[in-house]
């Protein structure tokens, strides 16, 4: 793992994003790049110098927060290896996404809402829309996530030929901090599987992966994302990792089970995807 990249907004969410990213860079050695946004309509990137003179209250922002960020992190999450600091102008999704996309990151953290954020209002978020087009593995939190909370990491999936790409994209993670992996299949009257089959399901997963610690779980449950949330804290898990597909053109009303979870639990979620 060589880059994170963690949008911040000065909101408690992102901050609680920006304290896990260290604690996963100390771990990892890898650089964190901290993306402000400075909401506009105006695609600052793609204006030529003449025509960003036109808006000088675009420049103002954008000079004060590249002097005023650096500082204010310093001071409310200090660390031995530099933050790097992007100030960009635009709406804040496509630049996070193009930012995670120019620089190739491997992982980006962001908080599960940000500055502005309503009560019950996370469809249409930022971190909805760059979970859905996102390159590289998100992971979304609410709070800062200590070394004790990647000890153990729950994987929630239908165990087939797509999910183990997706699951491959884990390994490292969990490697990296030496954690337990628990395999889950949840089980629902509308899609009931054996506890045989789901099993040999499962049993794949473990090979070429012999140096992970793997545990297999079927989890009987009539709801899938209430199932992975009661599992979770059955086990005291405070690590979910989920596949999420590509929903390129989708509609953000479609609400998948990454979307659910980040809403209604308090553990942090790995989305990766399966291509």
């Amino acid at each position: 793992m060589k880059t994170i990249v963690v949008p911040f907004d000065f909101s408690e969410y992102s901050l609680a994003a920006l304290q896990t990213a260290q604690r996963i860079s100390v771990k990892s050695g890898a650089k964190i790049i901290c993306v402000t946004v400075v909401p506009s309509e105006v695609d600052w990137d793609l204006l030529p110098v003449e025509g960003k003179q036109k808006y000088p209250q675009l420049i103002e922002q954008i000079e004060e927060a590249k002097t005023v960020i650096p500082n204010y992190l310093k001071q409310i999450a200090p660390a031995k290896a530099p933050i790097e600091v992007l100030v960009k102008i635009g709406v804040p999704s496509e630049q996070i996404l193009r930012v995670i996309e120019k620089l190739n990151a491997d992982l980006a953290v962001l908080g599960a809402y940000g500055k502005g954020f309503l009560d019950g209002k996370f469809i249409g978020s930022n971190l909805q829309k760059v979970l859905r087009l996102s390159p590289c593995p998100v992971l979304a939190v609410k709070t800062a996530m200590d070394g004790n909370a990647f000890r153990k990491i729950a994987f929630a999936s239908i165990f087939n030929e797509s999910s183990k790409k997706a699951f491959s994209k884990i390994v490292p993670f969990a490697k990296l901090f030496k954690a337990s992996v628990h395999l889950v299949y949840i089980n629902t009257p509308e899609n009931f599987v054996s506890s045989t089959e789901s099993e040999h399901e499962m049993s794949g997963f473990s090979k070429g992966h012999e140096e992970l610690i793997l545990h297999t779980h079927v989890f009987n449950h009539k709801n899938v994302e209430q199932g992975i949330i009661e599992f979770c804290k059955s086990k005291d898990i405070e690590l979910m990792a989920v596949v999420s597909g590509d929903r390129k053109g989708m509609s953000s009303y479609l609400i998948g089970t990454t979307d659910t979870l980040i809403f209604k639990s308090d553990m942090g979620i790995l989305s990766v995807k399966a291509s």
